[in-house]
């Protein structure tokens, strides 16, 4: 699709935490949500503050993002024009969620909690293929960048014990030295496959089998997508 020509499908802004172009969190305050109104990216006030005329919309000027801006209009942003934050390094951590989950060896939805913290927390989590010991975890599964990442060699993995005292069906948790992170599954079946990728990765071992599992991404949906294994 030429861009511009047809409306865009938006992205859900609930599963966008940081903003899809300079990947700053966004909140209801400084940081709020737009759409690019010619590519459907969530992405912040900097970001979009740039206006290009779009065939669908009868020729009128719309909110666009700074690289549609570019292909719409032909030209890039002077440097006036942009900010520092759309110049930023790319991190270690910018491996896009939707990608990372394409090629994973496991990826879901889970509430987390490390020892000692205030409360669960829900975050998408992706162990990729080509980095099969590391975990990342991101906001949403829309996000561009991963809010952290855990190498996983010499974590031991365990059921909860009753002095954990925890209220969550389906919990286990991973433990190395004196850090200890407690996960809540939305099922068995996706508790017992975390806990089997997870202890293989504590090991050192590289999985015997590419199976991804993800979570389906609609709003409200916890079916697991497993595809099924090829012919050999």
């Amino acid at each position: 699709m030429e861009l511009g020509k047809r409306a865009p499908t938006p992205i859900r802004e609930k599963e966008v935490t940081l903003c899809m172009k300079c990947q700053e969190p966004f909140n209801s305050i400084t940081k709020r949500r737009h759409h690019c109104k010619a590519c459907g990216h969530v992405v912040c006030g900097k970001c979009s503050e740039f206006r290009a005329r779009l065939s669908y919309d009868n020729n009128r000027t719309n909110r666009v993002c700074v690289d549609c801006y570019a292909t719409l209009v032909g030209v890039l942003p002077s440097p006036a024009m942009l900010t520092s934050s759309t110049q930023r390094r790319r991190s270690i951590l910018e491996k896009q969620a939707s990608l990372a989950a394409e090629n994973s060896v496991i990826c879901s939805f889970l509430q987390h909690m490390e020892k000692g913290g205030r409360g669960w927390q829900k975050a998408w989590f992706v162990i990729p293929e080509n980095e099969p010991l590391v975990l990342y975890i991101y906001g949403a599964p829309q996000d561009v960048k991963a809010q952290r990442s855990m190498p996983l060699i010499g974590f031991e993995v365990s059921l909860p014990e009753s002095c954990d005292r925890l209220e969550r069906r389906h919990a286990f948790k991973i433990s190395q030295s004196h850090l200890t992170l407690y996960f809540s599954a939305e099922g068995e079946e996706l508790q017992r496959r975390w806990m089997d990728v997870l202890s293989r990765a504590g090991r050192g071992e590289e999985p015997q089998v590419h199976r991804p599992i993800a979570e389906c991404l609609e709003e409200e949906g916890e079916e697991l997508i497993v595809p099924e294994e090829e012919n050999t």
